[in-house]
Order: C-alpha cells, then sequence, then structure tokens
C-alpha cells in the first residue's frame, strides 16, 4: 500500500486551488495531507497503514489531535495547552494501545491531518476552490457522494496551531481571503 503524503502551506490563501494541483498529479493511491505545523510521531506511517487496510476508498479519514475546538470530537482536549512534547508522544501511544483501528464517524474531518484516496477525490470533484475552509466542504461532498467521515481513534498528531497564542482556536484571519 502507498500513501502519499502532502504538507499543506499556502501564504496565497489558495489553498484549496494548490491542493488540487497536487492531488491531480498524485497516482490513484491514498493521500495524506497534514498542515505544516503538524508533526506526526515515528509510529505514525505503520498505523496509518494498519487502519487502512481494511477500510473503504469511499471514506475520508482524519486522526485524534490537540488544536481544534473543544466541540471536535478530534480534540484529546487535555492536550491543548501541553507544551511538553512528551506528553504528546505518550498521548499518541496510549490512544493507539487503547483504540489501535477503532473508527468514529463524525459529521466533518478537520483538515490539519486528513486521509482520503484520490479516486475519492476525483469522485467528488475534488476541493472546492471557491470555498475558503476546504476540510469543511469536502466532508461535505464525501457524504453527499454516500462516504464517510471517520476518525481514527488510536491515532494521535500534535497540532503546533498558533503554538503560545492567547486564543489559538479563534485565529483564522489568516484563512480568509480578503477581497
Amino acid at each position: 500500500m502507498n500513501i502519499n503524503f502532502l504538507q499543506i502551506h499556502d501564504f496565497n490563501l489558495e489553498i484549496s486551488k494548490r491542493l488540487n494541483e497536487c492531488v491531480d498529479l498524485l497516482p490513484n493511491e491514498w493521500v495524506c495531507l497534514t498542515d505544516n505545523d503538524v508533526l506526526k510521531f515515528p509510529q505514525f506511517a505503520e498505523q496509518l497503514k494498519e487502519v487502512l487496510s481494511t477500510s473503504s476508498k469511499s471514506n475520508v479519514y482524519g486522526s485524534m489531535t490537540n488544536r481544534l475546538r473543544p466541540t471536535n470530537p478530534q480534540v484529546v482536549y487535555e492536550m491543548f495547552e501541553e507544551s511538553d512534547i512528551n506528553e504528546h508522544f505518550y498521548k499518541a501511544g496510549e490512544l493507539w494501545d487503547k483504540y489501535g483501528t477503532e473508527l468514529k464517524e463524525t459529521r466533518l474531518i478537520a483538515g490539519s491531518c486528513m486521509v482520503f484516496h484520490k479516486s475519492l477525490w476525483e469522485a467528488v470533484g475534488g476541493f472546492d476552490e471557491s470555498k475558503t475552509f476546504f476540510d469543511k466542504y469536502f466532508s461535505y461532498a464525501v457524504v453527499d457522494n454516500g462516504g464517510k467521515c471517520l476518525i481514527m481513534q488510536g491515532i494521535y498528531t500534535l497540532h503546533l496551531y498558533r503554538w503560545g497564542s492567547e486564543s489559538p482556536i479563534n485565529e483564522v484571519q489568516h484563512l480568509i481571503k480578503k477581497k
């Protein structure tokens, strides 16, 4: 099984367009998108392969993480302000030991770590380039296409989103196109 890893970073605020250009060039295999401020622990790739080995190509998958809104089911809230990387490493191991390849359905997958098969991306028409929050609308398109949004309960990524900020979850101005 091959997984193509892409890191998201776009200073021009054309994230969806750039992602579409990149995914279009990839072979018809699995794609794992992560923000450039997401740390994947050493066991990540092997765990991901294990989850995907029995998973449907019609679904989109996301990891557990520390930096999302508290109401998001992908967040491990007690890790939100944890600054010791060792604690995050231990949490990654703890979640894998507890949940392994278990999946939990949700209504959308955060773009900080999003996994899908290229054939799904093609089936839903790629990322909507007219939308700022590509992850939200891609998730909706997957569900509209008969797929599911699934959280990989045993896989954890450390998201350094606005590390040290007073209000990191509210800092989204860098994502919004100025008219």
